[in-house]
């Protein structure tokens, strides 16, 4: 059977390693069907860890974002003092919006390159407003919120959380690693005093 140009372009967007950039470009990436199909996949069906603490990330020009220099650290800081069970962790992307850790080797997240400097006032909105849906989502799994991420991203996160959650941002910055783990360690405190 001859397959058709979409079924084929999926076929072969599957068959991408982790990493191999196959979608580039800037605000037109928020319209790509398989951008819009990952997005409504992870806000309709994909159903969060119940945990606590979710803490967001900016994304990387490094796909999957764990190979970018940051979430190593992150990541290795996360698991070094036992805290997965507590944290969820999320990247906030342009054109993705949301991408959950647990999904980050797949496609379109591992597969796309959206420079920041192409974000233009519309793609913001659209990213703003996808952004804002995830989280009142994630307010039935999570309690505390925090962003570690660069200012590009803390902007968006801030302005996509009015009146929804009340993030904590910690400077997103190599040195503040020790500040992020304190602020985590004292919600857990809270959380463990709470009994939640």
């Amino acid at each position: 059977m001859k397959m058709g140009k979409k079924e084929s372009d999926a076929t072969k967007n599957l068959e991408l390693s982790p990493g191999e950039i196959s979608l580039t470009g800037g605000d037109e990436l928020f319209f790509n069907e398989d951008v819009i199909s990952f997005y409504e996949g992870i806000l309709m069906n994909w159903k969060p860890p119940h945990k606590p603490l979710a803490l967001y990330m900016g994304c990387t020009h490094h796909k999957p974002f764990s190979k970018s220099f940051m979430h190593r650290k992150v990541i290795g800081m996360i698991e070094s003092h036992d805290l997965q069970k507590i944290v969820q962790q999320y990247i906030v992307s342009e054109p993705l919006a949301i991408c959950p850790r647990e999904l980050e080797r797949i496609y379109p997240a591992a597969n796309y390159d959206f420079p920041p400097e192409k974000l233009t006032s519309r793609g913001r909105k659209i990213f703003i407003y996808r952004l804002r849906k995830f989280l009142l989502k994630s307010t039935e799994y999570h309690l505390y919120h925090i962003g570690f991420v660069p200012n590009h991203h803390r902007s968006i996160l801030k302005e996509a959380s009015e009146k929804i959650i009340n993030p904590t941002f910690v400077p997103y910055n190599i040195y503040y690693l020790p500040k992020l783990l304190k602020r985590l360690e004292e919600i857990i405190g809270t959380v463990d005093s709470n009994g939640e």
